[in-house]
């Protein structure tokens, strides 16, 4: 019985210690968000929602080629993917779930902020951007 407990506990000591890559950087903090509709029609209920913690910011109503931006307490993004969804023409929109991408050279120390771009029907996508 000893045996048994000391060679489970070893193999559960080397799978804890196995290889596995770790993002060790910070999270970016992201302090809002700016929608720009580059579309004709208006767009409305647009949401950028992180489905793994059930978070989510919204803007209401975007008149034809202006944009809604919004502030919020610093939240860090980690990597989880996130969903944008948008009603236009009586019809609702969604990209799926997807990965913000950090560009090269953010300075993590500063705050930054999502940008989505709703381009067409059915079309929109999403950057994380600092303010210079």
């Amino acid at each position: 019985m000893r045996k048994t407990v000391i060679a489970g506990f070893s193999a559960l000591v080397l799978f804890a210690c196995t290889a596995v890559p770790v993002d060790t950087r910070p999270a970016i903090q992201i302090e809002g968000m700016a929608i720009e509709n580059r579309t004709q029609m208006y767009v409305s209920a647009v949401r950028l929602l992180v489905p793994l913690s059930g978070q989510f910011v919204s803007c209401g109503n975007i008149s034809p080629e202006s944009m809604c931006s919004t502030t919020f307490p610093e939240a860090g993004y980690t990597g989880n993917p996130v969903e944008i969804t948008w009603s236009a023409g009586g019809q609702i929109y969604s990209t799926g779930q997807f990965s913000l991408q950090l560009p090269d050279g953010i300075d993590e120390d500063r705050p930054a902020m999502v940008r989505v771009v709703i381009s067409g029907p059915g079309s929109a996508g999403a950057m994380i951007v600092q303010r210079r």
